[in-house]
Order: C-alpha cells, then sequence, then structure tokens
C-alpha cells in the first residue's frame, strides 16, 4: 500500500466576496472539514466583532452560491459555525475519482488547507498510484508532494450505512465523542436535520458494525 500526500490548488472565486464576512470576525478557530458524497462541511469555533449582529450574518452565508445549510450554537462567548456547501456542479469531477475506487483499494483519509491549496491524503494499493496522481492532475490541475509506504488496514466504514456513515462522521469531526463533548446530541441532531433519538440509534448501530467489523 501506498499513501499519496497530493495538493489541490482551489480556485479563488469560491472564497471573493467575502470581505465583509472577514470584517465581522473578531477571531476564529479550527481547520475541520470533510466531505459528505459531493458535499463539504465546515466546522469552526469563530467570535464576531461587537455590534454584528450573528444572524443578520448567517442569512449572507445562507445565499451564498453551493451553500445548503448554515448554523451557529453558543460557545464559550463565541460561536461553533456549522457550514455544508453542495459541489453538485463538480459530480463529473467527483465521479472520475470514485471510479478509482472500482478498481481497487483507494481510501481518501482526510486534508488540511496550507495557504492556497488543499493538502489531501489518500492511501491507494501500489499498482493504483500512477492513475491516482494521473487523475488528480488531470481534474484539479494537482500536485504530488510525497509517496510514502502504507501497511493495509481493514476499514470498518465498509460495514456501516451512508446515514450511519454520515453521522459518526460528524459526530468524531464535531467533537462528540471529546471529553468533554464540544457538541450536544440535540445540536448534532439539528446539523443532521435529525430528530435526537434517530441520531442515538445511528451511534448505536454504527459504532456496534465498526466494532464487529475490528473484532472479528
Amino acid at each position: 500500500m501506498k499513501r499519496l500526500k497530493i495538493a489541490i490548488p482551489y480556485e479563488g472565486e469560491l472564497f471573493a466576496g467575502l470581505e465583509w464576512f472577514l470584517e465581522a470576525i473578531e477571531w476564529a478557530y479550527g481547520d475541520t472539514y470533510f466531505t459528505i458524497d459531493t458535499d463539504v462541511v465546515k466546522l469552526v469555533e469563530i467570535k464576531f466583532k461587537d455590534g454584528v449582529n450573528p444572524e443578520e450574518i448567517l442569512e449572507r452565508l445562507r445565499v451564498l452560491p453551493h451553500v445548503k445549510d448554515v448554523r451557529a450554537f453558543p460557545r464559550n462567548g463565541g460561536y461553533l459555525l456549522y457550514i455544508r456547501a453542495s459541489f453538485e456542479a463538480q459530480r463529473e469531477q467527483a465521479g472520475r475519482l470514485f471510479e478509482l475506487q472500482k478498481k481497487g483499494l483507494v481510501i481518501f483519509e482526510g486534508g488540511t488547507f496550507v495557504g492556497s491549496e488543499s493538502v489531501l491524503s489518500v492511501l491507494c494499493e501500489e499498482g493504483l498510484v500512477g492513475k491516482v496522481t494521473r487523475t488528480f492532475r488531470e481534474t484539479y490541475g494537482a500536485r504530488v508532494i510525497s509517496v510514502e509506504e502504507a501497511e493495509a488496514e481493514k476499514n470498518p466504514l465498509s460495514k456501516l450505512t451512508k446515514r450511519q456513515a454520515e453521522v459518526l462522521l460528524l459526530a468524531y469531526k464535531s467533537g462528540y465523542f471529546d471529553e468533554p463533548r464540544k457538541v450536544t446530541l440535540r445540536e448534532l441532531a439539528e446539523m443532521m436535520n435529525l430528530s435526537p433519538s434517530t441520531v442515538r440509534e445511528h451511534l448505536r448501530k454504527g459504532l456496534k458494525a465498526m466494532l464487529g467489523e475490528l473484532l472479528e
């Protein structure tokens, strides 16, 4: 197995016109983002400047292109900001990446923003390294930072339903499993537009399925 670090430049127009938002912020902390199908979910702790109306900011964010949902949860004098954006228009590009997974094991592990690029970690079989790097270059103009050896591991996510995976991923990334918890069950349910009892059930079944895969 090989682990690739790939840098993808992101388009400036996606972030243009947000000067008003940056001006409203006193500070912001957090680099937690992940994908669900063609959606990108971003979580950030934020504090607005004195005199700024958070509801007005949220309304302006909600009408931005690609944005599907925006929510803010009070947290330590500031807010935990949840933004979910859809890149359905880029589904064809994403489809090229998903096609790779039909040729063998390709796991998109995660990524971070560095400067004007998104650095993605990709785990794949050695025979697919060429196809993976070529697809990223042709589709996104990406560059390969490094290629390293990686041990193959069981993927417990393979036993989850799509909804279970979404709930567990959001719960983990948002700090639901931290001690103390960074989000409550009710806040998690609100992010997913589900009832707390439904989210609790997805968490229970999802964790059971993952443990079963790991312990078998």
